[in-house]
């Protein structure tokens, strides 16, 4: 798999779908439900806690209502519009680690290692974000386009 680069991880994305209390809480179902798919892969039973789902969860985010990626070494994360977005943010995982679930270490989300392992959920990503269209309300659609500056970045040296 492709890492991702240090652009798609530095760039603010525009926002595809509108955000509010009805498309987090479909993103979130979604979230609980292809998560659920993934473990019965892995030979795991279904359950409601997403905990270790945080990448897949952010990428999905970012692409569905816009903002960049952030984190820290145990947590990834959106921002958008100067906000944190989480759609974990009510896990296991994510309650225990409090306050610092949201710190933002810039250098670690852009170490090539955790953009490797960003890119690996690419492929999933991509195919739970045809569901989320499916699901989401035509009326909440914003925009298509992935940002132009995308290329623009590719060169930052971090």
């Amino acid at each position: 798999m492709k890492p991702l680069t240090k652009a798609e991880v530095c760039t603010v994305y525009p926002p595809r779908y509108e955000l509010n209390e009805v498309t987090l809480n479909i993103a979130k179902e979604l979230m609980r439900d292809l998560w659920n798919e993934r473990r019965k892969e892995c030979g795991l039973p279904p359950t409601d806690d997403r905990s270790s789902s945080c990448k897949f969860a952010s990428l999905m985010a970012r692409d569905l209502f816009g903002g960049r990626l952030a984190g820290n070494e145990m947590h990834v994360f959106v921002v958008r519009n100067g906000e944190v977005l989480d759609l974990n943010e009510e896990q296991t995982d994510v309650v225990l680690l409090a306050d610092h679930a949201h710190y933002e270490h810039p250098k670690c989300v852009l170490h090539r290692d955790y953009r490797a392992s960003l890119g690996t959920c690419m492929p999933r990503v991509r195919h739970w974000l045809k569901v989320a269209e499916e699901r989401l309300p035509a009326t909440a659609r914003l925009s298509q386009e992935v940002p132009e500056e995308i290329e623009e970045l590719e060169g930052l040296q971090i």
